[in-house]
């Protein structure tokens, strides 16, 4: 379900981005990359505003960048530090990131907590494309949404990420033929509303 090609070209330029920052800058946020890759295997690496970041069907989910005296964690939103509360509690913070030492990676279970809010944040999508994401990364659904009503096709995968079904709703209402596939993508029913 990811982008390959963002992928594999992404990790070049995330390569590149680290092989110019010192130490320990470099060691503490390789040890970072490291944990982000360990959580989302199923994500792309890439540049966003100029610093490495994990993306899920296109869409930025965490980033972070050296500086002379800290590193930083950007969860690219404005909303997830916030809703982070008492987790970033000891921790310099602004609305759209976290500051960490040079030479003390972040804790995985801030890590983790900061993804997953990212992740529920994308699936909370009311007006427009909605993607839901297993906890690692993997597409779990994909469909539009309008008015807060699932509107339009859907589709839904298996945590192996292969197709499980797929519907259309019209106002939430489910409408038309859906199919449900095996795990070979066999077609194993098809349902009509």
């Amino acid at each position: 379900m990811s982008s390959m090609a963002e992928g594999s070209d992404g990790s070049e330029k995330v390569d590149q981005y680290l092989s110019g920052v010192p130490e320990p800058q470099r060691s503490t946020l390789e040890r970072l990359r490291s944990g982000l890759r360990r959580l989302l295997p199923h994500a792309d690496e890439a540049i966003r505003y100029g610093m490495p970041a994990l993306t899920l069907q296109g869409k930025a989910v965490a980033g972070y960048a050296s500086f002379a005296d800290h590193c930083g964690y950007y969860p690219m939103s404005g909303d997830v530090i916030a809703a982070a509360g008492d987790a970033v509690a000891g921790y310099e913070v602004s609305k759209g990131g976290l500051q960490f030492p040079v030479d003390r990676p972040l804790p995985m279970a801030l890590v983790r907590r900061l993804v997953t809010l990212r992740l529920a944040e994308l699936a909370a999508v009311t007006d427009g494309v909605r993607y839901e994401f297993f906890a690692d990364g993997q597409l779990k659904a994909t469909g539009r949404m309008k008015g807060g009503e699932l509107d339009g096709s859907w589709k839904w995968y298996r945590k192996d990420g292969s197709l499980l079904r797929t519907g259309r709703f019209a106002d939430g209402e489910q409408v038309g033929r859906w199919t449900t596939y095996d795990r070979v993508g066999e077609i194993s029913r098809v349902t009509r509303f």
